[in-house]
């Protein structure tokens, strides 16, 4: 058994938690990530490579919608080399979608994301495989995004600083010395070897599993989890994000990823990340809303479909649990020292891939107040390595 001694854990190989291990050593922190796979194999690895601009959320969730469109310049600016800069569309094809445009057009504006109404005819110029019924759309700033990159590079610029990453190393107990946690036990899941590390913070990463995480420290964490599968097609008939001009809804966007593009999402409750299986009926609707977009679909060929779990958190004093698609997606940092009297712990949940740096800067931030540290954030800063 390997012990080691840090000032800061961190659990989680997605972009958050790499990010997070990124803003630490860069305020000089010394800081160990465990991630129980491989970087990116959770949600990170498996959504649907979109750029946020916002625009998704300007209605319903303007401060997501306002934290996306920030975020989205600051990655264009630090990781280009993750990032294709597609643009998107908001296409409206129904009486129902042009009633919900003006409202879309608002939400964006108020927010500070840049928006340009264009003609149904002008849409088909710029992309030709468009439905011949769409009326109007709004031209947005989404892109396309590759998690891998993005991971790989938070982690060879905290490396550069001084961190050390763990692969395959699943944290097994989080341990506590009376109401305080003072480290992680984990194992390899390659050679067996353990690790017992004893760290001043320990901040949970683990986007979906952050209930799971959190309860190995004696922390109840209920998260408000779902699903969403998408279906990856043989080409790439538009250049642009496509979304449907309405508000958010199952089988509403199409991503451009490399040569193919991405068919998104549904939104199936569920109890544990770990514990799903993608339905029939998902692929189909998934296939016969998007081809009302782009009716091409029609005739080309699934290369695979998969799906992922998203990250929601509910506050509690919230009161019931609603709609999935109602919770916000927005991120929450967590005291638990504050919240459930347990020192040396914070949980960083919700949120989406485009807001991860943000995300790490505010945890960072609670961590470097709790520790006395005075070091301003500089990863909005600083270029991450191009991998």
């Amino acid at each position: 058994m390997k012990k080691l001694e840090t000032q800061v854990v961190v659990i989680g190989g997605g972009a958050t938690g790499t990010a997070v291990l990124r803003d630490l050593a860069m305020r000089g922190i010394k800081a160990i990530l465990f991630e129980r796979g491989n970087l990116a194999s959770g949600t990170s690895g498996n959504f649907h490579g979109l750029l946020h601009s916002g625009a998704r959320y300007a209605v319903k969730d303007p401060p997501a919608a306002e934290e996306c469109i920030v975020e989205n310049r600051i990655l264009r600016q630090i990781a280009p080399h993750a990032i294709e800069d597609t643009g998107g569309f908001f296409v409206a094809l129904t009486d129902e979608d042009e009633e919900y445009l003006p409202r879309l057009v608002e939400g964006c504006r108020r927010v500070g994301i840049p928006v340009e109404v264009i003609s149904g005819s002008e849409a088909l110029r710029e992309e030709p495989a468009l439905s011949p019924k769409v009326r109007q759309a709004v031209v947005v700033p989404d892109g396309s995004v590759d998690s891998w990159p993005l991971c790989l590079g938070n982690v060879n610029s905290a490396k550069e600083y001084g961190a050390q990453v763990f692969l395959y190393t699943l944290v097994t107990e989080i341990l506590r010395e009376g109401d305080r946690v003072v480290g992680v036990r984990a194992v390899d899941q390659t050679s067996g070897e353990e690790y017992i590390v004893r760290a001043d913070y320990v901040v949970n990463a683990t986007g979906p599993w952050a209930g799971k995480t959190a309860s190995l420290a004696g922390i109840r964490l209920v998260m408000a989890l779902d699903y969403g599968t998408m279906v990856v097609l043989d080409h790439r008939p538009v250049r642009r994000v496509i979304n449907r001009c309405r508000p958010p809804s199952d089988g509403d966007i199409i991503v451009p990823v490399g040569t193919t593009i991405v068919l998104g999402t549904t939104s199936v409750p569920i109890q544990d990340p770990d514990d799903f299986c993608i339905q029939e009926w998902e692929i189909d609707l998934l296939l016969d809303e998007c081809t009302q977009m782009v009716p091409l679909i029609e005739e080309m060929r699934i290369q695979r479909y998969y799906a992922a779990v998203r990250p929601l958190y509910e506050p509690p004093q919230k009161g019931e649990e609603g709609e999935r698609r109602e919770v916000s997606r927005a991120f929450y940092v967590l005291d638990h020292e504050q919240l459930d009297g347990v020192g040396g712990i914070i949980t960083i949940t919700g949120g989406k891939l485009t807001t991860c740096r943000l995300m790490a800067e505010k945890t960072v931030d609670l961590v470097c107040a709790k520790m006395g540290i005075t070091v301003p954030c500089r990863t909005h800063l600083e270029p991450l390595p191009s991998t």
